[in-house]
């Protein structure tokens, strides 16, 4: 019985061991998890914010951000002759990331260089304005301002953009360094 009684204690503590061993694994694996959670969290909400962009805007002039989506559109039959300028959709196309923007005839797209990145001006606070897009006698043009050298490519066929500005058709592509906005004219 002697024996016997030991083998049961072994067994009993190598059984107490596997599960303490257990327990402290789920316990690191559920930390590791709950900090993975939390991690993952906080990246969201940053980048929640920064799609968001609540940066305010100057009182002089009001800032209405341009936020990327996609939008069904209807033929648009029953507008006045003239409501039906073509509506301007954006593209922009980078290693990280595609947003597709719509503008109607009446706005001006900024795009240029802020906080680093590329892209479709929100604002001008912090920002290198390199061009404009803009609406003139009946078609979408490009305009730039010397900042930084941007090209349109049609078809095979690639220019660069000056002050004088270049008319744009739709299915054309502007490049700014690595970025790319490729131009769809949008039945109003």
């Amino acid at each position: 019985m002697g024996k016997t009684q030991m083998l049961i204690g072994i067994s009993v503590i190598v059984s107490a061991l596997i599960i303490a061993i257990i327990n402290i694994q789920s316990k690191r694996k559920r930390k590791k998890e709950e900090q993975f959670q939390t991690t993952k969290k906080m990246r969201e909400d940053s980048l929640k914010a920064a799609l968001s962009n609540t940066m305010e805007g100057s009182a002089e002039e009001p800032s209405v951000p341009h936020r990327p989506y996609k939008v069904e559109y209807s033929t648009g039959e029953n507008q006045n002759v003239k409501e039906r300028q073509p509506m301007l959709q954006v593209v922009e196309k980078n290693r990280l990331a595609e947003k597709k923007y719509i503008f109607r005839a009446n706005e001006t797209v900024m795009l240029g260089l802020q906080f680093g990145t590329v892209g479709v001006l929100n604002s001008l606070e912090n920002a290198e304005v390199w061009c404009e897009l803009y609406f003139a006698n009946g078609t979408y043009c490009i305009r730039s301002f010397g900042k930084g050298t941007v090209y349109v490519q049609r078809n095979k066929k690639t220019t660069t953009v000056d002050q004088r500005g270049v008319q744009l058709k739709s299915g054309d592509s502007i490049q700014l360094q690595d970025t790319t906005f490729q131009i769809f004219y949008m039945k109003g």
